[in-house]
């Protein structure tokens, strides 16, 4: 048996290879409505809503979506809300024309967008991206690689996971859940009003919801907030306070305690490690 020591390093191959990348923030409109171009193209969402269609799939994508395109398909999109977000234009290594194939049918079994259940993770991989497209270096080029494979990475394990527990035509109503909790997530929103929406008890909400998504609805609903305040406190002079209004909280106290549940620090340490003047 061989020794660690005598092993040779390994060289990482990533199933994607980026050709392009680029970080836009607070975008209006698109340049183009509709494109359709020969290389796959992603969508990494980290604040705003689109509209979008796919090969005549249509959906709505938000903060922490990720939307994919593959190749010569028509892509059709229209920005609901000032968006920022990630984009890259890649090719597609992993595998033969048939995995390749098998690819597109499990992204369009979910309508071409992944919402991961591992929000934190994403979150953390945008705001490593966000410092290395800044600094645009031979070095930065390189990591921009690993993270992109690692968003397309939870896409196409969750996607298989989903494939395996037979869980692709997902739940309608638990569809509408998210949507609701995606678009009043910086306003007060509480559950048992989205369950009383729907019909269903809160606790059934909450069941379905995990079996869908991994994550509870109270969870993601705290996630979307704390990923937004994340960016506010990094990227803007904005008082506690203020942060707390735009991420649907009452008022400073009650947003910094569930900050600090959810950071394991205060927004302030937050702002004083990660924050524009640290870089």
């Amino acid at each position: 048996m061989r020794t660690l020591r005598e092993m040779e390093p390994v060289q990482a191959v990533y199933p994607i290879s980026v050709n392009y990348q680029e970080y836009w923030k607070r975008k209006q409109q698109f340049l183009k409505t509709a494109v359709n171009v020969p290389l796959w193209l992603m969508f990494a969402v980290e604040d705003g809503r689109f509209s979008y269609e796919i090969d005549n799939v249509a959906g709505v994508a938000a903060a922490g979506d990720v939307v994919v395109c593959p190749p010569l398909m028509d892509f059709r999109r229209e920005v609901i809300a000032p968006l920022s977000f990630y984009y890259f234009v890649f090719r597609y290594e992993d595998g033969t024309e048939m995995e390749t194939d098998r690819t597109i049918e499990l992204l369009r079994l979910l309508a071409f967008k992944f919402t991961s259940s591992e929000r934190e993770r994403l979150y953390s991989n945008f705001r490593q991206l966000n410092r290395l497209v800044r600094a645009q270096d031979g070095q930065s080029k390189s990591r921009i690689q690993h993270f992109a494979n690692d968003i397309w990475l939870m896409l196409h394990m969750e996607a298989e996971s989903l494939a395996l527990r037979g869980k692709l035509a997902e739940d309608r109503l638990m569809k509408e859940a998210k949507a609701l909790i995606d678009r009043h997530a910086f306003r007060e929103v509480r559950l048992q009003d989205i369950a009383a929406h729907l019909h269903i008890h809160p606790v059934q909400l909450s069941r379905r919801f995990q079996h869908i998504f991994g994550v509870t609805p109270s969870r993601y609903l705290t996630s979307i907030r704390m990923e937004k305040a994340k960016s506010l406190l990094v990227q803007s002079e904005y008082t506690i306070d203020h942060i707390a209004r735009l991420c649907g909280y009452e008022n400073g106290f009650y947003f910094s305690r569930a900050f600090t549940g959810y950071c394991k620090m205060n927004p302030s340490q937050y702002r004083k490690l990660y924050g524009l003047a640290s870089l």
